[in-house]
């Protein structure tokens, strides 16, 4: 038999990379043919190609944050939404449907839930999202990135297997020289406008330290040049691009990273372990950064400060720490073994024969 599992996801990266790297371990584990179903946003698909993975488009709308409007059109859309997962989902004929948060696994959830395909469900947050305590009372199975602590899912669905991601986070490393000590700035696969800036302002604070510094700095497409410029003046050694496909490469040469706390970045700190300034963002849906930046807090792999505090002052005080007392560096170990896209891939497997080889699949 070919095994064949629809993944969606999408969005932002922080729902895309880690199906990429449960469908990496379906393909080189069971060789089966996995397809993605998005919306086809253009970074979306780069990414998906890049990684040579299937997709196709289906048509969803946020519900969260959206103005009444907004919230109507979505709510009035969502029959038709369904209606198309149904086709997909028919036309690919999946032995299983894994939905990895935000708003499009919503209608694909449903339509396998109605079609009788097994469902799970992944939480990548702290905090679960509105798609995914919607899906909950259909899915069979439901995998977190952190412990439940708030009781928001059924218990006896749940599994803690961390958030996964792709194998090049645990491919080994090359030593890094203590000098320069390297500085890694990124806000997300959006970039992240606060950080850029303060971090510019930060550079004339650690002028004294400019020949012993390097930063990393993926800004986003809106400040590339801003930020480019911004280094080039200031006459500090770095590299900057608003994006790239090596964020494993630049996170091991990099002895601090300063961040946000999206749930991929934190288990990919995870996995390098490296210490971390987590700034979370401060608009995310239900403050699910925070929740997450706090977890990695209290387990002491990372130092947590609010965006409305975080300034380039601030952030100098802070790398003169680093670089000063290199013990005080608290390496992101808080679940290491919980980023193994592995685990997750597992519970994924146990929920496809436990459904007898998905023989219990209603006929439509």
């Amino acid at each position: 038999m070919d095994l064949k599992v629809v993944i969606v996801a999408g969005g932002t990266g922080g729902h895309l990379f880690p199906g990429i790297a449960v469908a990496q371990e379906f393909q080189s584990r069971l060789g089966a043919k996995v397809t993605f179903l998005t919306t086809p946003k253009p970074v979306t698909v780069q990414i998906l190609e890049r990684y040579r993975l299937a997709w196709e488009g289906i048509a969803s709308r946020a519900l969260k944050g959206e103005g009444l409007i907004g919230r109507l059109r979505t709510f009035f859309g969502l029959p038709g939404y369904i209606l198309e997962a149904r086709a997909r989902l028919k036309a690919i004929d999946p032995h299983l449907v894994l939905g990895m948060g935000g708003h499009a696994a919503g209608p694909v959830g449903v339509a396998a839930y109605s079609l009788g395909i097994p469902l799970a469900i992944h939480e990548q947050n702290a905090v679960p999202g509105v798609t995914n305590r919607w899906l909950a009372r259909f899915a069979q199975k439901i995998f977190l990135s952190f412990p439940d602590t708030m009781g928001r899912f059924p218990k006896e669905k749940t599994l803690w297997t961390g958030n996964p991601i792709r194998g090049e986070f645990f491919a080994p490393t090359d030593p890094r020289p203590d000098i320069p000590f390297t500085v890694m700035v990124m806000g997300g696969s959006q970039g992240a406008r606060h950080l850029n800036l303060e971090t510019l302002a930060a550079l004339p604070r650690l002028a004294d330290l400019k020949e012993s510094l390097h930063f990393l700095h993926l800004t986003g497409e809106p400040d590339l040049a801003q930020v480019q410029a911004g280094y080039l003046e200031a006459g500090y050694g770095a590299e900057v691009a608003a994006f790239t496909p090596e964020v494993a490469r630049w996170m091991a040469k990099a002895h601090l990273l300063v961040c946000r706390a999206g749930a991929s970045t934190l288990a990919e700190l995870a996995a390098v372990g490296r210490a971390a300034i987590l700034v979370p963002y401060p608009f995310a849906a239900n403050n699910h950064q925070e929740h997450n930046a706090r977890f990695f807090e209290a387990a002491g792999a990372a130092e947590v400060i609010l965006n409305k505090d975080f300034t380039g002052g601030l952030l100098a005080d802070k790398i003169r720490q680093h670089m000063a007392w290199p013990a005080w560096r608290p390496p992101a170990r808080a679940w290491p073994s919980r980023t193994r896209p592995g685990r997750l891939w597992r519970g994924v497997w146990r929920l496809f024969i436990d459904s007898k080889l998905g023989a219990g699949r209603a006929a439509d």
